[in-house]
């Protein structure tokens, strides 16, 4: 048997034993493999067909991955952003600040047609006078890292900012935001 039809078999299986659960908890989002505990950032798909979700579902929601949206609905509002290759794959994602009914938030995105789906989210924290995020334009040790979100210290007129008080970078591949040191992190204002 080709190892497609065993991983189709296997899918089909898991269905079936969701569907015959007694509870909703035998069908959460367990994986004996996984050993990470940041379960929001992880890919809810599941190659199964299963109704989408619409933005509208996700107005009142603890957390917008899985959400996937060809326009934001009313509450939500686009601030800046970035696309960043996956990999060396020809897959596209976003980086997209938005301001939510939850606050202010970094989300990871996949283009997918004309739609995107929120991967991996990250509550920004809340920025002083003299701070602001930076996406996609932070050089770590001397090399530009697309990838990487910033929040810098400065004066509002500067373009390059060494002093930076908290950085993340995206990972495509894991659907989620890891926390970076911030030494040897430097960012500049993109020009227009």
């Amino acid at each position: 048997m080709s190892p497609a039809m065993t991983m189709h078999r296997s899918i089909l299986f898991a269905a079936a034993a969701c569907a015959l659960a007694l509870g909703a908890a035998a069908c959460n989002d367990y994986n004996p493999d996984d050993n990470s505990s940041n379960m929001r950032s992880r890919p809810r798909d599941s190659g199964i067909a299963v109704h989408a979700s619409t933005p509208q579902d996700f107005v009142h929601a603890t957390s917008y991955v899985g959400m996937r949206y060809a326009s934001l609905p009313a509450g939500f509002a686009y601030q800046a952003g970035s696309v960043v290759a996956r990999g060396g794959g020809n897959a596209r994602y976003t980086l997209s600040q938005v301001r939510t009914p939850r606050g202010a938030m970094l989300w990871l995105e996949s283009l997918e047609g004309r739609e995107r789906v929120v991967r991996a989210e990250l509550r920004v924290p809340p920025l002083a006078s003299d701070e602001r995020l930076l996406i996609g334009s932070c050089d770590r040790d001397g090399r530009l890292d697309p990838k990487i979100v910033a929040i810098v210290v400065g004066d509002s007129a500067a373009v390059r900012f060494a002093n930076v008080r908290q950085a993340w970078r995206a990972d495509p591949d894991a659907n989620q935001f890891h926390l970076l040191p911030v030494a040897g992190i430097v960012c500049e204002e993109p020009t227009s």
